[in-house]
């Protein structure tokens, strides 16, 4: 077939096809890849020489079936394209506001849906030196969160497009909030077996008639939760009781993840650390300041059942430093962290936080030797009692 004008094929695979046109009518050196030989596709192949370059449908025949053909040192290389050699699918901007949550969260949502990645820029222009990712495939997905005005600009194809606006207003919803009322006693027990806890749960159920588990609280237990109703009622009980001295008592609105904090106190300079400008110089001390008082703290995370809720209740203050610290309080502190779980609307008495303090007074004639002296000891207790409600807005 070397003279051979036309070649007529029947349903023959691509490599045959490649190798009788290389061998026998172009009688040229040429390499097939191993790809193009597994390649197992029938096609059936004419053409006339006299009516055109062999050469040059080849290539178009090639072409059509997604190989290609490079020539090194007269050499025809026949190899199959890969992916990204094919034309690129044209692409498309979305832009989304968000209505409820930050664009920053949102995009770290739905990452990993997409091929491509969310960049953070406060600004609009990229910042200086900044450039996309170089290494993705051209089909990857590309994004921008503008945190300045908390905007996602999407560039993609329609079918991820599509995606994301399905998916983004399904995430993109109300974060909550809840009302948060609470009390914090201190509760004066002296020096008996009794808690401050043990004494809430008795009060309560004695006054009320409310109901507390079997009728009894476990006296290893810090916690009981009573009916919404009876809140006000409860409070009432407990602040008729001369025991019982209200601390603090706020009343929050805070959004669902955030922190909502009460300090009722001071700020107290205590002595930082200490530096030394210069080899012969005075030294220089930091001064830093420490919040003392009755510090409320509580963060809510809001479900559609139930409530995850923190809560920090510290109360402090400062006394003069008797230790070789001569220059910095110190401080004292009463501190308890929370988590539970709470229904809508649903009320809480915590225990657990207590202080014991001793005191000896001493009487006699000074003249007289001391161990003639008369000695009474005091001891007083004090515990922290929280009666808590949280409900959603």
């Amino acid at each position: 077939m070397g003279n051979a004008k036309s070649v007529d094929l029947r349903f023959v695979n691509v490599a045959q096809v490649i190798d009788l046109i290389y061998a026998d009518m172009l009688q040229s050196q040429y390499v097939i890849a191993p790809d193009v030989l597994a390649d197992t596709r029938v096609v059936s192949f004419r053409f006339d020489r006299t009516k055109g370059d062999i050469r040059d449908g080849l290539a178009e025949f090639l072409g059509s079936l997604g190989f290609g053909v490079v020539t090194k040192n007269g050499v025809d290389y026949v190899f199959k394209r890969k992916d990204e050699d094919q034309k690129e699918p044209d692409k498309q901007v979305f832009v989304y506001s968000p209505r409820y949550r930050t664009a920053d969260y949102l995009a770290r949502l739905v990452q990993p849906l997409f091929s491509g990645q969310f960049t953070m820029n406060r600004s609009v222009a990229a910042p200086a030196g900044s450039r996309a990712r170089s290494d993705a495939p051209p089909t990857s997905a590309a994004a921008m969160v503008d945190q300045s005005s908390d905007t996602m600009v999407f560039l993609g194809s329609a079918k991820e497009i599509a995606m994301l606006k399905s998916v983004l207003p399904q995430v993109d919803t109300k974060t909550g909030e809840v009302a948060i009322r609470a009390w914090v006693y201190e509760v004066s027990t002296e020096n008996d077996r009794t808690t401050g806890f043990q004494l809430a749960a008795s009060i309560l159920g004695g006054r009320l008639g409310l109901s507390l588990g079997s009728g009894t609280v476990d006296t290893n237990a810090n916690a009981f939760r009573i009916h919404t109703g009876f809140l006000d009622a409860a409070i009432a009980a407990l602040d008729s009781d001369s025991r019982f001295h209200v601390v603090t008592s706020p009343n929050l609105r805070v959004a669902s993840g955030k922190h909502g904090r009460l300090n009722v106190g001071q700020s107290v300079p205590v002595i930082g650390s200490v530096s030394y400008p210069t080899s012969s110089g005075a030294p220089v001390q930091s001064v830093a300041y420490e919040d003392a008082g009755v510090i409320f703290d509580v963060v809510p995370t809001v479900k559609d059942d139930v409530i995850d809720t923190d809560v920090t209740v510290e109360i402090s203050d400062f006394q003069k430093t008797s230790t070789g610290v001569n220059n910095s309080p110190t401080k004292n502190t009463r501190k308890s962290e929370t988590s539970m779980t709470l229904q809508d609307g649903e009320v809480v008495v915590m225990g657990g936080l207590s202080q014991g303090k001793d005191s000896t007074v001493t009487s006699g004639i000074r003249w007289l030797p001391s161990f003639m002296d008369g000695r009474s000891v005091s001891g007083s207790r004090s515990d922290i009692v929280l009666v808590l409600q949280v409900s959603k807005i």
